[in-house]
């Protein structure tokens, strides 16, 4: 298997005026100011933040910090085991947006699945448009989605972390050259940046 490390992406260290990310949510949480928080079977990790939909994860002995999404309603939180998590929150009427959260910092959706219960005309909304995943599975590893052809797909759940694009860029291509994956991004003005990403075989 394959882990993609970035020497960009990392939140966990991340810095905020004088105070690290961790300090700042480990401060919200002694003073009850977290706006939810949701801890892992062990207690050793949370996701904060996500009633009022900014969801961060925390890890309380490592002290790591990921922002695992941004939604302008509030998450229902549920941890599967010690690195597993479903986020979902309403998008609408009708509308449901989710993601399965792999700690420390991978996170995955599916592809959007659209029910038309009264509607038969494909030019017509849909009555119920989701992304929730049929199964998460952590001991075997997978997850359950429909693909965007409405077929059921089982996938591995990813082992790397989520690689973002900088601020105002968006991907245009990736590649592997010499052992390493290399992206090519793209911002609104045409400007181009490459970032490269280390491959390492997992122990």
């Amino acid at each position: 298997m394959l882990n993609w490390i970035s020497n960009s992406y990392a939140i966990e260290a991340q810095v905020l005026g004088n105070s690290s990310l961790f300090e700042q949510i480990k401060e919200k949480i002694h003073n009850q100011k977290t706006c939810g928080i949701e801890y892992n079977p062990s207690k050793t990790a949370a996701i904060v933040g996500g009633t009022c939909g900014a969801a961060d994860y925390i890890n309380l002995k490592t002290k790591q910090t990921y922002a695992i999404a941004r939604q302008y309603r509030g998450f229902y939180i549920k941890w599967l085991d010690d690195r597993v998590a479903t986020l979902e929150a309403g998008c609408g009427t009708g509308c449901l947006v989710a993601y399965i959260f792999v700690a420390p910092a991978t996170v995955v959706s599916c592809s959007n699945h659209d029910y038309r219960i009264n509607f038969l005309d494909p030019h017509q909304p849909p009555d119920y448009s989701h992304n929730r995943p049929l199964l998460v599975d952590p001991k075997k590893g997978i997850y359950v989605c429909y693909d965007g052809e409405d077929n059921i797909q089982i996938f591995l759940l990813p082992r790397q972390a989520t690689i973002r694009p900088p601020k105002e860029f968006f991907s245009e291509k990736a590649e592997i050259r010499n052992g390493k994956l290399i992206v090519t991004y793209k911002n609104g003005h045409g400007k181009i940046k490459w970032v490269s990403y280390v491959l390492a075989n997992e122990n």
